[in-house]
């Protein structure tokens, strides 16, 4: 009532409320508030897009009711930071705005902020690849940077804070790590974005609740903690690093290396996919804007509640060009992920960044782009999961021992001990390394080199009299050898995954050739089935033909040769083949000839195209 009485300057509603029946009957209908309102802004308006299409939200995508009660000539403002063409078409069909609207294109790129994508060493659950994070010389909670992770539930970010907390040094308060989803209360929201407002909260774990509408300046880290959905969400949330110009940042993705054998295999399937959509001028057909110089009908936008034919045509219409939408996303995303080049193409060509202006903000000193044009200045730590001492969180696994690699600790062992011995006793030659360090211990050593992380670690593994003088010698020389050889359980493990993957994506790739080609099929059926020929006698005419519908229709079955990069199909080429080989036989004047050509050459012509036998 107080915002119908005119009682406020700004008014912040949400969707939800903005277009129910209550809202319009109490404010919008008000004469004190329909006489002074000035404009209509629409924040985040790539929301419209991306939530207005599904069950989440799609008050969304019904703002043009809003729109339609408000005074006729109201200025409406849409902004997002992250709206690309498609996405402004798509709001301008969805709050019935006219094609000639104003609009302001300033660029996204973000040159202060460095982009990479790394390759997670340890399994996911274990959250090993997040000791990165941590400074060598982590004694002030003001030496780790502040950082937002985001991962993809609830558990999840939960588990982040969990064991970014065990695996800091004891000296370092525990309180500076957090995690933050929306099913904690509001007051303690509330106090989180203080914390981090102010610097006090050095990480902050969370799931897509954190950000959107909250201005944190000084975030110098944003990780995601595997590839989100979609290009918007990657963007957005990079965005959340250091909001001033002058600082510089840093944006990591992390992935696993079987999602990123799949992303590469997705990435071509995907392609070929939307070529195929180019050459189809109606899936390029995207919903029409209103035209130059029209009106919108307000009043009918708001009685719009029941479905007209021409209404059930724009949502069919919306919803084709919603999934290229979607479809181009996903593209660039993948490019972004899997690119050999500078990961800054894909997000300019996605935004069309090049056609934008620029802010006038200088690019500060020390910026690095991303780690494929300067993989020197993004060094990647090796994290060694070497025993349950050194992670405090995560699962500790029994790595088995090859007998390559114990035959080469045995033989570090050996030379470290008589390096020892020279060293300590030069004068006494009676006192061998072998005196030292006997071969049961570095037998014993050698067996269970995965456990030596520490001096404990030798103390819990053997029973050595010189552990606690010379023990942190014989660590050193362990993981330093560790350092450079691969762990192979893990590599075996990865390997596994990614055969699954693959084996997983060329079903998928099968399944999409077989639904193509059964779509080209009977595209090729109908057009064959309607053609007529003339009849015997004059006057008759002849519209089916008996062989041509006794060829497979339903059943096709294609088989997928291996997937290849230099292998793809043109499915157009092979709707036309099809087309002129059935067409040819259909007219021939030799009825016998035509009966006997029809299927078999035919099915070898497609075994040809496909390089694979066709049933």
């Amino acid at each position: 009532k107080d915002i119908g009485a005119n009682k406020y300057r700004i008014v912040l509603v949400s969707p939800e409320m903005a277009v129910t029946t209550k809202f319009h009957e109490i404010v919008l209908s008000s004469k004190a508030f329909s006489e002074n309102i000035i404009c209509q802004v629409v924040d985040e308006g790539h929301c419209i897009t991306e939530w207005g299409n599904n069950d989440f939200r799609p008050e969304f995508s019904k703002l043009y009711i809003l729109l339609g009660r408000l005074p006729s000539g109201l200025p409406v403002v849409v902004g997002s930071a992250t709206m690309p063409l498609d996405v402004v078409l798509d709001i301008q069909v969805k709050l019935r705005l006219r094609s000639d609207c104003a609009r302001v294109s300033v660029s996204n790129a973000k040159p202060n902020i460095a982009l990479s994508m790394r390759i997670m060493q340890h399994p996911q659950d274990t959250f090993a690849d997040l000791m990165t994070l941590f400074p060598r010389d982590f004694t002030e909670p003001e030496d780790f940077l502040q950082t937002l992770v985001y991962a993809g539930g609830r558990l999840e970010v939960e588990k982040i804070q969990d064991f970014c907390r065990c695996n800091a040094p004891e000296h370092i308060d525990p309180k500076i790590f957090k995690f933050y989803h929306r099913f904690i209360a509001e007051e303690r929201k509330t106090f989180l974005q203080e914390r981090i407002a102010s610097g006090a909260l050095h990480l902050g774990a969370a799931t897509d609740a954190l950000g959107m509408g909250m201005d944190f300046q000084r975030i110098m880290r944003v990780l995601l903690w595997h590839a989100p959905l979609s290009f918007l969400s990657l963007v957005q949330k990079i965005g959340r690093c250091v909001r001033l110009a002058e600082l510089l940042g840093e944006a990591i993705l992390y992935i696993t290396g079987a999602a990123f054998i799949r992303y590469e295999i997705e990435l071509e399937i995907l392609k070929e996919g939307i070529a195929e959509d180019d050459g189809d001028s109606e899936a390029l057909e995207q919903p029409e804007p209103l035209a130059d110089g029209e009106q919108m009908d307000r009043d009918a936008a708001v009685e719009m509640q029941d479905k007209t034919e021409s209404q059930v045509m724009l949502n069919k219409r919306s919803k084709k060009a919603m999934s290229r939408m979607e479809a181009r996303d996903r593209q660039w995303l993948l490019e972004y992920i899997v690119t050999k080049g500078c990961r800054r193409i894909p997000w300019n060509k996605f935004f069309g960044n090049d056609s934008k202006y620029t802010l006038p903000c200088p690019v500060p000193p020390g910026t690095r782009c991303c780690d494929n044009c300067h993989r020197e200045l993004f060094p990647v730590e090796t994290v060694r999961l070497t025993g349950g001492s050194q992670l405090k969180s995560g699962r500790r696994r029994k790595a088995k021992v090859s007998d390559e690699l114990r035959e080469e600790v045995e033989q570090t062992l050996r030379t470290l001990r008589d390096t020892i011995a020279q060293r300590e006793y030069p004068h006494a030659y009676i006192i061998t390394g072998k005196i030292l360090m006997s071969d049961v211990v570095v037998e014993g050593l050698a067996a269970r080199v995965c456990d030596i992380a520490s001096v404990e670690g030798i103390t819990r593994t053997v029973r050595w009299h010189w552990a606690p003088k010379y023990g942190a010698e014989v660590v050193a020389a362990i993981q330093d050898l560790l350092i450079h050889r691969p762990d192979m359980e893990q590599e075996a493990q990865e390997e596994e995954r990614r055969e699954r993957a693959f084996v997983a994506l060329q079903a998928l790739a099968e399944a999409d050739l077989h639904k193509k080609l059964v779509v080209v099929f009977d595209a090729c059926h109908d057009i064959i089935l309607n053609q007529t020929r003339p009849g015997s006698k004059p006057g008759e005419t002849v519209k089916r033909c008996q062989q041509f519908i006794a060829l497979p229709r339903k059943t096709v079955q294609i088989p997928l040769p291996p997937v290849s990069p230099s292998q793809s199909y043109t499915f157009a080429d092979m709707g036309l083949l099809l087309r002129n080989d059935f067409q040819a036989y259909f007219h021939g004047t030799d009825q016998e000839v035509f009966a006997q050509q029809t299927a078999r050459p035919v099915h070898h012509r497609i075994c040809r195209t496909l390089a694979s036998p066709l049933q």
